[in-house]
């Protein structure tokens, strides 16, 4: 008898074939048979006109602790993703020595815009090694989880706090290439290093990664490329567009191994950056025939913010030293008249490439504290400053300020030209994911990316087929990952599946709950069209809400020797 049998609905088993009708019996934890299956089962899900398809692979989280909170990866879950990768952008829990924790927290706090607070009552820290923390990690889980090896832990690991201040000797590069095969040996799917400039720990200082010579990434890398395993995901690295490609094309040149690079999107201040971006791509993934792919998000990045918390001014010198002040110093900063002469020169008069749009017509006020400013909810800083009879940058600080710097307001940073995303997603080197689920909890929600990619831009733009869709959140990521027992539904493959309405499946609005460690709030994400997310053949998600069960597993590479 079988444990569980998917009857009646249409398979797209993740390999780009044409769907057919038929079932899908589970018993182990694996498919055991497709087609049309007579024998009993324990249990049947009578799915008729649904879409059967292997559980999606999120392939860049930063769920590094919160599955241990949350052990079903809460809100991912509900879009029938069954498996995520953790330790993305040089930053893992793991390896860490009790001296070196506060050291990767102040990273995860700034860079991933984690609460301290979150952090330190949310993770009880029960490990050194890579080993340790997967071993940990695999004692209650509801979804699958691989991890990378983060070069900012492994930096501290070695140099301590030396590893904000300086390059690495021979000597310490030694020392980090073997803490690097400990990982790999633990099981770890890779290695992902941080070199963008914007990243900086929660003093200011530098991410660790970003003190790392080109020698030294090499070198560390030399270990994936000698044991034939695992990927390398970078962020940041080389000079502007052209050289983060040229960048990633020379390690995979150097090791063998795929790389997944940081990022293709539209963006308002560079609009048509993106196009150049896949063409230079292309030239190394067709015509050398390097392994290189590049991450690109099905969800705008939609950033909500307050002037007490903002992230997205790092960049401009005048701004990034008023959002490291205190409060009070802040609020001086930002009614002096000769300072507001230089925030406006760096964020709107400056035409250069920025994360912050340096249009006021496309941010939005998007919560106000006081009564008397209601009406300008929802409505653009651009709209309001007009009403006001203000440029938009006083109106911006003003309201803040008359508001004690609590007005939050919203910007759309990626993503914001469908024609451009059309064209981005369907490239054959891009990797649609960096949902960053994890990060950012209090003020974006990304966990749908892959909802959202098969509602609007597969069923309502037509950008490929169902078939093809489903194989790029599926076995190609699995492929790319050494995950050679999952992404496909087929006989002996780990039983992993999302069931959807490809009539109805899209994103919720994200709304604000409160129930993270220290009971503080961040955003969560619902889906329509998703009945089901089976993970190792137990049903996890039914109608659309937990059932309790956690039959989650640690994931490693087919390459991975116990």
């Amino acid at each position: 008898m079988y444990d569980l049998v998917i009857k009646g609905g249409r398979i797209y088993d993740g390999s780009g074939l044409p769907s057919y009708h038929g079932d899908v019996a589970i018993a182990g934890g694996k498919i055991v048979e497709t087609g049309r299956i007579s024998g009993g089962a324990k249990r049947t899900l009578k799915v008729d006109g649904l879409a059967v398809a292997p559980g999606f692979i999120d392939p860049h989280t930063h769920m590094d602790a919160q599955l241990f909170w949350d052990p079903l990866g809460t809100s991912s879950c509900f879009h029938g993703v069954t498996s995520v990768i953790v330790g993305n952008c040089g930053l893992s829990l793991a390896p860490a020595k009790p001296e070196d924790r506060e050291a990767v927290v102040k990273s995860f706090v700034r860079v991933e815009a984690i609460s301290r607070r979150v952090l330190e009552e949310g993770i009880e820290w029960k490990w050194t090694s890579t080993a340790e923390y997967l071993a940990a990690l695999g004692n209650r889980l509801g979804i699958n989880v691989g991890a990378l090896v983060g070069h900012i832990a492994v930096r501290h690991y070695v140099m301590g706090e030396d590893a904000v201040e300086r390059a690495a000797t021979l000597e310490e590069v030694a020392k980090m290439k073997q803490l690097v095969r400990l990982g790999m040996e633990a099981g770890a799917v890779g290695f992902s290093t941080n070199q963008n400039p914007r990243h900086v720990r929660e003093d200011k200082k530098p991410v660790a990664s970003r003190l790392s010579t080109d020698e030294e990434l090499g070198s560390l890398l030399d270990v994936l490329g000698e044991m034939n395993a695992g990927i390398v995901q970078l962020s940041g690295g080389g000079t502007g567009a052209s050289g983060r490609i040229e960048y990633a094309a020379g390690l995979a040149r150097r090791t063998g191994r795929p790389v997944l690079w940081q990022s293709i999107s539209h963006s308002w201040t560079r609009p048509d950056n993106w196009r150049g971006m896949l063409a230079e791509t292309a030239k190394y993934f067709q015509e050398e025939g390097l392994p290189i792919y590049a991450m690109t998000q099905a969800k705008p990045f939609e950033m909500r913010y307050s002037l007490l918390d903002a992230q997205c001014f790092d960049e401009f010198p005048t701004w990034k030293t008023a959002m490291f002040s205190p409060v009070e110093v802040r609020k001086q900063m930002f009614s002096d008249a000769d300072c507001r002469r230089k925030l406006r020169a760096e964020a709107i008069e400056d035409k250069s490439a920025s994360v912050f749009p340096r249009r006021w017509d496309v941010v939005n006020v998007d919560q106000v504290k006081l009564a008397k400013n209601k009406s300008f909810e929802h409505q653009t800083v651009e709209a309001v400053a007009k009403q006001q009879g203000k440029d938009g940058l006083d109106c911006f600080l003003d309201m803040s300020l008359e508001e004690n710097l609590e007005t939050r307001f919203s910007h759309i940073t990626t993503q914001g030209d469908p024609k451009a995303v059309c064209e981005i997603l369907k490239h054959p080197s891009v990797v649609i994911g960096q949902s960053d689920a994890g990060a950012h909890m209090g003020y974006d929600a990304r966990f749908g990316y892959c909802t959202a990619f098969l509602g609007r831009w597969v069923r309502d733009h037509g950008i490929m087929s169902l078939e093809e869709a489903v194989s790029k959140l599926t076995f190609r990521v699995a492929s790319i990952f050494g995950l050679n027992d999952r992404g496909l539904l087929r006989q002996g493959m780990a039983a992993d599946v999302a069931i959807f309405d490809p009539a109805t499946i899209n994103t919720q609005a994200p709304e604000y709950v409160q129930d993270l460690p220290g009971n503080e709030t961040r955003m969560i994400q619902k889906a329509t069209g998703v009945p089901f997310t089976v993970v190792n053949g137990t049903v996890v998600i039914e109608d659309g809400a937990p059932t309790g069960a956690l039959p989650g597993k640690v994931l490693r590479p087919a390459a991975w020797k116990n």
